[in-house]
């Protein structure tokens, strides 16, 4: 029996009910990485019956290379464009977000890296949604997949700024963690506003993607900068 399967190549080619089907698989922990991309092969490639009783274990298993991108960030950001009847309130990639909720976006997301609270993503989707919603699983992974892809848009836009952590760091401490989120939003303001506290609000209120190339072209200068002091002032 010839069996040709058709399935979604990317994130970015799912709809709203894949999205959610391959949220509940990822953020069930019931199910492992193969058994993930299996499911999702089976449902999506709409193998039938009587073509799995045909496939062997091993056939499947050759299938599943196609389904690997299931298991990464995604490149472009993705998220549920309804959440409880609530419509996302800004673009997916946060494009025109305020400056100041994408600092109150990026706090809550390293606390729950911390913490795994899923409160912390509910607080994040009361800025992306417009309310007050108290997520199930499925939208919890959801809203964290959103600002993690996000990030790894921004990694790749604003490379200067985003800076890669040193491999093998050890753990932070919840003090640790608050104090550098707290001193990484000072110095971004200050920077964007060069000291004129007068300027705050006006900071707060940029497009975060205009922050962002701000700050990158800054860093970049700062590069710039020490790479000729290394050079001439040793």
């Amino acid at each position: 029996m010839r069996i040709d399967i058709t399935v979604p190549t990317s994130w970015s080619e799912l709809t709203e009910q894949q999205k959610r089907y391959a949220f509940f698989l990822l953020s069930s922990g019931h199910y492992s990485p193969d058994q993930v991309m299996s499911l999702c092969l089976i449902r999506w490639g709409k193998l039938k019956q009587e073509q799995l009783e045909v496939l062997k274990p091993e056939q499947i298993a050759a299938f599943l290379p196609m389904m690997k991108w299931l298991l990464e960030i995604p490149d472009r950001p993705v998220c549920l464009e309804k959440i409880q009847g609530t419509e996302t309130q800004e673009n997916a990639d946060f494009r025109g977000l305020r400056f100041e909720d994408y600092l109150l976006i990026e706090a809550k997301y390293q606390g729950y890296l911390h913490k795994k609270e899923i409160s912390l993503l509910n607080d994040i989707a009361e800025v992306l949604y417009g309310k007050r919603l108290e997520l199930s699983p499925v939208e919890a992974y959801s809203v964290f997949l959103w600002v993690a892809s996000v990030k790894k848009l921004f990694a790749s836009r604003f490379p200067h700024f985003f800076v890669p952590a040193p491999v093998g760091e050890e753990e932070e401490s919840e003090a640790a963690i608050y104090n550098r989120l707290r001193n990484a939003r000072n110095m971004q303001i200050r920077a964007l506003t060069k000291g004129d506290i007068t300027k705050e609000k006006e900071i707060f209120e940029m497009d975060t993607w205009r922050a962002l190339t701000e700050l990158d072209a800054q860093a970049q200068e700062y590069e710039e900068l020490k790479k000729q002091y290394d050079k001439h002032g040793k």
